[in-house]
């Protein structure tokens, strides 16, 4: 576990409306593209399989409500890469994950060697979420075992609704990911 070079919430999010306007304008306008959306989505899968965290958010973005005719709406690709996106220091995506990740962090918060976890890591009231809900992230991607190659091979195979129980397997993870945060904050 390591803390990540974050992208900064401006950037992360400038760069992802600016992806997600291209995309848009080739479903919206095909005529006028060379590229239709989904080579523009293959791209951008490419681009999010080399670690681009804004490329990962973008493709959580489109897996969350899906697109007609186009990508399958999918709960679990959405879920996953927007917490691949945080992993890998994207802090819009982390924002966006706070309500998910909040729980996990009143827990960090409410422990007794706070001031030994916030002196050792360099984190103050600026830089906690970011921190915080990056090591929660990695945490999961390294609970449920999650790279983009395999949300890659995945994709567009089968639409996956919200369901409880689906919430219930990331909470599940982000349990399990929660002491190993706290061991490594703590070392």
């Amino acid at each position: 576990m390591e803390r990540e070079r974050f992208i900064s919430k401006k950037d992360a999010f400038e760069g992802f409306t600016e992806l997600r306007s291209v995309m848009n304008d080739c479903k919206d306008n095909p005529k006028q593209y060379r590229k239709s959306f989904m080579d523009m989505f293959a791209e951008v899968g490419a681009i999010a399989m080399e670690g681009n965290c804004i490329a990962q958010d973008v493709m959580s973005y489109y897996y969350k409500d899906g697109v007609d005719g186009l990508i399958p709406q999918n709960y679990d690709l959405y879920m996953q890469w927007a917490i691949l996106a945080g992993a890998n220091g994207n802090e819009f995506a982390i924002e966006k994950l706070q309500f998910f990740l909040n729980y996990a962090f009143e827990e960090i918060v409410d422990n007794e060697q706070l001031p030994k976890i916030l002196n050792r890591n360099d984190i103050d009231e600026d830089n906690y979420l970011s921190i915080l809900g990056n090591l929660l992230c990695e945490g999961i991607v390294d609970e449920m075992q999650i790279t983009a190659k395999k949300l890659v091979e995945t994709q567009n195979k089968v639409a996956v609704a919200y369901t409880p129980e689906r919430l219930r397997q990331y909470r599940k993870a982000l349990d399990n990911a929660l002491p190993k945060v706290m061991n490594f904050l703590l070392s």
